[in-house]
């Protein structure tokens, strides 16, 4: 592409788009990609990257896979899309929907299809609420979310959302959701500095619903391992403990398991690890590899026993134009037979293993605080001091800093103040990860020579 249509395609950008978390300073020298090819992209100057957190934590088979052009395609041409509203329904989506419940938690019976992770969320607050108003106790919609969650853009989803940064600008946010504390061990105000976990963090979730009273809460929402939040990790306890405190309480458990679903923890779910199934659960990003948009949230048999003996007054009034959509559901089942055929599932649990064993190398610089992860999921977070585990002052822009570093050396990933994330594709070669290493180690000290 010759320089003059470059400089046109990036004022073009700049005057007609905005982009998802935008401030135009944050924008500034943008990479614009222009192909993909397994775990690596291109710009549109010719520059190499290793994609360090699969775009968006969401094209796990990697990039240019034809198999879900071709079926895409086909789909397109025989019919590219229907409505899915009552009284209607088309073949991909009913294969679609059959595949996951074979792969899903046995407590899973039935999915709701729709376009986001957001939306996933959204719809899973409103169906724990309204399965509360299907069993008559309308008073019980309190949704309990934990700090540090990141759960979507939408405004249900950016309220379950525990980041404070994402509530800016846009208040009052939606009523009836409380946060409690998170499972954090490297910065647990309970236990980080001690021998065993007593999962206290777990059991201010269940001080939270005494609060508020069992009688009023509809649910608590978590992810299996924080995402965007900084890629954090329980300890095994935890979930088996949130499990029995809404067992207990008569809470519903909701697992958004957007970004761990399809293999990126090493197991098709992430709460295998821990043997826990939950009640409902927000799924989106790999079903598709992000080919096509495409996520859903799924019930398990007690709540979609209720739907179906409702009165014909109760209708789930809820919706999305796409919801079902044919072509998206196509591609969905083509990728997860690649991800089934190609044994990404367990390659993730090796490739995941070679990564963070690769990483924690990098907890022989002073600055280097944690490393952590879960499958093909890891973080590396720095701080200031290690005795005291202080951060460093954000006005130092340390993690944006190193993330600037490991652009200039040929990855790409994101950060969460001075934690670095990485979620490469599934299918990334063991040269590559070791490489994702090499430019970790690089950055860190390029930034923080010690």
């Amino acid at each position: 592409m010759e320089k003059s249509d470059i400089d046109q395609l990036r004022q073009a950008d700049v005057d007609h788009q905005i982009h998802p978390q935008y401030h135009v300073r944050d924008h500034e020298n943008a990479v614009v990609y222009q192909r993909g090819e397994g775990a690596l992209l291109w710009d549109i100057e010719g520059k190499e990257y290793i994609d360090g957190l699969s775009s968006l934590w969401n094209v796990a088979v990697g990039h240019g896979r034809k198999e879900l052009a071709e079926v895409a395609q086909k789909q397109m041409e025989e019919l590219a899309f229907s409505n899915s509203y009552a009284g209607y329904a088309n073949v991909p989506s009913i294969q679609l929907a059959e595949r996951l419940i074979e792969l899903v938690y046995p407590s899973m019976q039935a999915v709701f299809f729709c376009n986001s992770g957001s939306e996933a969320v959204e719809g899973a607050l409103k169906i724990a609420r309204f399965y509360w108003h299907l069993q008559g106790k309308p008073e019980k919609t309190t949704i309990i979310a934990r700090k540090d969650a990141y759960h979507g853009g939408t405004y249900g989803a950016t309220t379950v959302t525990g980041i404070p940064s994402f509530h800016n600008g846009f208040g009052p946010l939606l009523g009836g959701v409380v946060h409690a504390e998170t499972c954090y061990p490297y910065r647990c105000g309970h236990c980080s500095r001690a021998e065993d976990c007593t999962s206290a963090c777990a059991d201010d979730i269940e001080a939270v619903i005494g609060r508020e009273g069992a009688d009023t809460v509809a649910a608590v929402i978590a992810e299996p391992v924080h995402g965007a939040g900084g890629v954090i990790p329980p300890t095994p306890s935890y979930w088996p403990r949130l499990r029995e405190i809404c067992d207990k309480n008569d809470v519903l458990l909701i697992a958004d398991e957007v970004i761990t679903g399809f293999g990126r923890t090493g197991k098709w779910f992430a709460l295998e690890h821990w043997g826990v199934q939950p009640d409902i659960m927000a799924v989106a990003k790999a079903i598709s590899s992000a080919y096509v948009p495409l996520a859903g949230f799924i019930v398990s048999g007690r709540i979609h026993g209720a739907m179906l003996d409702a009165p014909r007054t109760e209708k789930f009034m809820h919706g999305y134009t796409n919801a079902g959509h044919p072509t998206a559901c196509a591609v969905g089942l083509r990728n997860l037979q690649i991800i089934e055929e190609e044994g990404l599932v367990e390659r993730a649990a090796a490739m995941g293993k070679r990564l963070l064993q690769g990483l924690e190398q990098s907890l022989e610089h002073p600055n280097v605080g944690d490393v952590r992860g879960l499958g093909l999921m890891a973080a590396v977070e720095l701080t200031s001091d290690k005795a005291s585990r202080a951060p460093f002052d954000a006005a130092d822009a340390v993690g944006p800093r190193v993330l600037k570093a490991m652009r200039e050396r040929g990855v790409i990933t994101r950060v969460k103040g001075d934690s670095i994330l990485l979620a490469p594709p599934l299918v990334t070669t063991p040269e590559q990860i070791d490489r994702i290493i090499e430019v970790v180690g690089e950055s860190i000290q390029a930034v923080l020579p010690g």
